[in-house]
């Protein structure tokens, strides 16, 4: 009985999150080694609008470094929904473990797939760029420092005694809501200096960050 007292709580970690938490620290080291200003840049980037379009002009040098961050925004995303959605004991679509994790993965990739789309979409229809080049870089370069952001945050989540699971879940949540905000913000004041109607920036928000995101939250919870 007195170990039982002493012992924490058994944590949310699973065996197959290992991988995961090892392939982000791999991109992160890989870049560091063979891309030494690319974080640096990356950080700089996402708080300076000059360093930014530089980034742009000189996003082709680099493109796997950007691929790997890309891929751990997905990773580190999923995993914090999937140890919500563990915490909360809810099991969509019956799906538990793994299958539920890759399930999430799969989700969060489509969304930004539509956002893609819907972005060539909108180019298409307006006939012209009206700043969603740089819109469409600004979305994973924010996401790319979330994804950076949630690797220590998950860790603890996943590895910790289920009485730290509370405030670092909403610690999680709220840092990926106030960065996708940001963006938001970024964006609305890059479209409007640039000169884009204070309607058609209004529909890009409904249509480029609303939209993919009820679509997926829909296909979830379906």
């Amino acid at each position: 009985m007195h170990d039982n007292v002493l012992r924490p709580e058994v944590s949310l970690g699973e065996d197959w999150m290992f991988p995961i938490f090892l392939f982000v620290l791999i991109s992160f080291a890989y870049t560091r080694s063979f891309h030494p200003l690319r974080i640096s840049r990356l950080w700089n980037s996402t708080w300076n609008v000059r360093i930014l379009r530089q980034a742009i002009r000189e996003e082709p040098n680099t493109p796997r470094a950007n691929l790997l961050f890309n891929l751990s925004f997905f990773f580190m995303t999923s995993l914090l929904l999937y140890l919500v959605v563990k915490t909360t004991g809810l099991e969509p679509m019956g799906l538990t473990g793994f299958p539920m994790y890759l399930t999430l993965v799969v989700g969060v990739m489509a969304i930004y797939l539509i956002k893609t789309v819907s972005i060539r979409a909108v180019q298409l229809m307006a006939d012209g760029d009206f700043g969603l080049t740089e819109y469409e870089y600004n979305v994973f370069l924010i996401n790319r420092v979330i994804g950076l952001m949630l690797m220590p945050i998950s860790m603890v989540l996943a590895y910790s005694p289920k009485i730290w699971v509370s405030p670092f879940i909403g610690a999680g949540l709220g840092l990926y809501a106030m960065m996708i905000l940001y963006r938001m913000l970024r964006g609305f004041v890059n479209a409007a200096g640039s000169g884009v109607p204070l309607f058609y920036i209004f529909f890009y928000i409904c249509t480029l960050e609303i939209l993919p995101l009820a679509v997926g939250m829909r296909a979830f919870l379906s």
